[in-house]
């Protein structure tokens, strides 16, 4: 009766499957959504999960959200402070959301250029 106890404690569910359920099947989807749709039901059941949590923002990553994947990177973080690869790739994150607000400044700029020499002429 006790190992009941123990396994029912040990092989939570979520959606009639446990955390290595979901995380095989987000390890085998190409799909970067399903990929996060997965591993957020891996951790509903164990939130503590860092190397998911590094998973979850590569996928972010790959969809351009680098805002979310750089919150998954930090929430990996914070779990493991010492995690070189969630590190590395929030640096990434953070260098390709500058290039990105960089540009559309830039481009802002442009427009505005645009538009002053059309009332000068």
């Amino acid at each position: 009766m006790p190992l009941g106890f123990l396994d029912s404690l040990f092989k939570k569910k979520v959606e009639g499957k446990t955390a290595e359920e979901w995380y095989g099947l987000a390890v085998g989807e190409t799909d970067p959504e399903k990929k996060i749709e997965y591993f957020d039901k891996v951790l509903k059941l164990k939130p503590d999960f860092a190397g998911v949590w590094n998973l979850r923002g590569l996928e972010y990553v790959v969809l351009k959200r680098y805002e979310e994947a750089i919150a998954s990177f930090d929430k990996a973080l914070e779990i493991r402070p010492v995690y070189p690869e969630a590190r590395y790739n929030k640096e990434d994150a953070e260098t390709e959301l500058r290039k990105i607000r960089a540009s559309r400044v830039k481009a802002g700029e442009k427009e505005e250029e645009t538009t002053a020499k059309k009332k000068e002429e």
